[in-house]
């Protein structure tokens, strides 16, 4: 029984000892509410045996100790466990309401960041729907940015790539869009998708021969290329367009042809290339495109490259700082080469050749850069146009067999055109619509019809050093106020200088006029015109014919052709000298005429007066066969008498020799009668 009791004694001890344990096991599982199983009853301590031990001895008799169910087996009390805390409900639901903000901040951050996404993504496609409207909106256009690409279908954002930054090739740009858009085989690149560069992209052009841009008869055809702000770049390749049914060029007419824009803050460099079959005419309202059309802001260069077969060759419109080198503009639609307010562009070694408008067109604001190193030949219309331009300088052109003339220029204003060459042009210079204040220095003109026109509008005209040969018709033809000739040489024109109706204040100072049938025609209408030191060898007809009135003729030397001074009107003639004339001053005019200081050696008559033309003779020399006629007044000292022996010489010798031919030619008929034989007539025989 003692035994049982021991051992009873030592299980409890150490249930005891292990409840710790158990109990902190069990509060760390449990629920928060309290259970009977954390409720640990309290332990009884052991009575102490009278004995000293537990009052039951051990079988060998001895007194065996207390034995103490704890868990030091020393008898002592086992320790108590501590209270556990009772849990608090307020905290659980505290914890549980954490949980769930915790829960619902990750949800509003997951909708915001969604919210943002859609909003990135709308925004995306809301600029590339406008940037499809601003292109014209074409079926399929490529936005190339510096780190992405996008692709827009019929005006919706269909796709954004990744691409690493740098100038992007054709072939690389092939694998960012859908297989039809773009394709690259044998050096020939096929693109059917408007191109739009933006800030810091680049397309380099530079690894196939030709790259056609698809076009077709609707504007969404066109797959044109536009630079945005960023950079388009062409070395050795041709660049036309290509109607995918026909496989030819897009026709000139078709309003989905193809061009190329260079956008404010773009650029275009184009070196060693073809540029052809691009831009479209202007339709209705509409003004058309250009091949190659740079738009303000925008910058670029031009290097040996031949813009052929457009719509116009090449426009510059505001734009800065272009560089235009041996550039060939030719067989366009309309103009060539257009300068429209562009600003420190460089020209050198431009050829605008059998377009169909006018071969470089300059207009808009003036900007002060020069127009210089251009070559024109065979334009529809006038080689080179100045239209509304203040300050314009005009150096180094050279034009030739354009049908509508050399050089236009209109609503202009102190413009100074330098070195200007005209050859076989219907008429060299043309100014008109209120052009002032025109100088023209070194200016040559040879052939066609007329060197210069200064049509009724134009004011202060300057014509200085220059040369017009061989015109048709006149080679300078004067029809302005305020007009200025000095040292000018007119050769081989049927009329050297004619005053329209209307001209007045017309100063003709040093000017030579070498054969043609006139050398001076001044037509009624005109006023105060002057001539002063006029040089005329030989005209056929008449060196000066005037029927302006009060006209003036100072000094000057004429020396043959018919007559001298055709004066059909008021004037007055001081200081010249007339030789070797038929006749040397012919007044038909009803009013005054005033002749002073004149010498005047002709052949056959010195001063004709015909009925009804008062003229006065002062102080002068007159020497011809018949050295006065008809009603002249004389006043101071004149010499009247036959011409110079010399004169006489000039006059008999073609005569001697004119009979020497004669009596020859007489001779040599005279032997030939001689040397006939005469026959008698026939006699019939009778035979009866």
């Amino acid at each position: 029984m003692r035994q049982q009791r021991l051992v009873a004694a030592v299980l409890a001890g150490c249930t005891i000892a292990a409840l710790p344990a158990v109990a902190t096991a069990t509060a760390s599982a449990a629920p928060p509410e309290p259970t009977a199983s954390t409720q640990l009853p309290a332990q009884a301590t052991p009575e102490p045996d009278p004995g000293g031990g537990l009052g039951d001895q051990a079988p060998g008799g001895g007194s065996g100790g207390t034995i103490e169910p704890g868990p030091g087996g020393d008898g002592s009390a086992a320790p108590v466990p501590p209270p556990q805390p009772r849990p608090d409900p307020e905290a659980a639901a505290r914890a549980r309401a954490a949980e769930q903000a915790r829960e619902q901040a990750r949800l509003e951050k997951q909708r915001a960041q969604a919210a943002e996404q859609a909003a990135e993504a709308a925004a995306t496609a809301q600029k590339a729907r406008a940037s499809w409207e601003s292109h014209g909106r074409p079926r399929q256009m490529v936005i190339v940015r510096e780190l992405q690409i996008d692709v827009v279908t019929d005006g919706r954002h269909t796709r954004r790539t990744p691409r690493s930054q740098g100038p992007l090739t054709l072939g690389a740009l092939d694998r960012y869009l859908p297989g039809p858009w773009l394709t690259v085989s044998d050096g020939t690149a096929v693109l059917a998708a408007t191109v739009v560069l933006t800030p810091g992209a680049t397309l380099d052009v530079s690894g196939v021969r030709t790259l056609k841009l698809l076009g077709g008869p609707d504007p969404s055809d066109a797959a044109s290329i536009y630079t945005g702000s960023g950079r388009l770049a062409l070395r050795g390749v041709a660049v036309t367009s290509l109607d995918p049914v026909s496989q030819q060029a897009v026709a000139p007419a078709a309003a989905g042809r193809p061009f190329i824009v260079v956008s404010s803050g773009g650029r275009l460099d184009s070196v060693d290339s073809a540029i052809s079959d691009l831009g479209t005419l202007p339709l209705g309202a509409g003004d058309g495109r250009p091949g190659v059309q740079f738009n303000p802001g925008s910058s670029g260069s031009l290097v040996r490259t031949a813009l052929l077969h457009n719509s116009a060759g090449v426009q510059l419109s505001r734009s800065q700082g272009v560089r235009l080198e041996d550039v060939t503009a030719g067989r366009s639609a309309g103009d060539g080469v257009v300068l429209r307010g562009d600003r420190a562009t460089t020209m050198s070694g431009i050829r605008a050749v059998d377009n169909g408008g006018n071969g470089v067109v300059v207009a808009g604001e003036n900007s002060g850069r020069p127009v210089t190193g251009i070559f024109t030949n065979g334009n529809g219309a006038f080689g080179l146009v100045v239209v509304g331009q203040t300050g314009a300088l005009i150096n180094g052109i050279t034009t030739a067999a354009d049908e509508a003339g050399g050089l236009r220029v209109s609503r202009s204003t102190d413009t100074v055109i330098s070195d200007f060459k005209a050859d076989d042009q219907p008429i060299g210079i043309f100014t008109h619509v209120n052009s002032t204040g025109i100088v023209l220095d070194r200016v040559h003109t040879t052939g066609g019809r007329r060197g210069l026109v200064a049509e009724k509008s134009t004011r202060r005209l300057d014509v200085v050093g220059s040369t017009f040969e061989g015109a048709q018709v006149a080679g300078l033809s004067l029809g302005g106020q305020d007009v200025d000739l000095d040292a000018v040489h007119v050769a081989d024109s049927r009329t050297g200088v004619r005053i329209e109706r209307g001209a007045s204040d017309i100063r003709v100072n040093g000017l030579i006029v070498d054969g043609g049938e006139d050398g001076v025609v001044a037509t009624p209408g005109t006023h105060n015109v002057i001539v002063s030191d006029l040089v005329a060898n030989h005209v056929r007809s008449d060196a000066v014919r005037t029927s302006s009135p009060d006209m003036r003729i100072v000094g000057g030397q004429i020396t043959g052709g018919t007559t001298g001074l055709d004066i059909g009107a008021a004037a007055t003639i001081d200081g010249t000298t007339i030789t070797g004339a038929d006749e040397g001053i012919h007044s038909r005019s009803a009013a005054l005429v005033r002749i002073e200081r004149v010498t005047v050696d002709a052949i056959s008559l010195g001063v004709n007066a015909v009925d009804g033309s008062p003229l006065v003779l002062r102080d002068s020399r007159v020497h011809a066969l018949e050295s006065v006629r008809g009603d002249v007044g004389e006043e101071g000292v004149n010499d009247l008498s036959l011409p110079p022996l010399n004169l006489l010489g000039a006059i008999g010798v073609p005569l001697i020799l004119l009979a020497f031919v004669l009596e020859v030619a007489h001779a040599v008929r005279l032997r030939r009668f001689r040397g006939r034989k005469r026959t008698g007539p026939s006699v019939a025989v009778s035979t009866g």
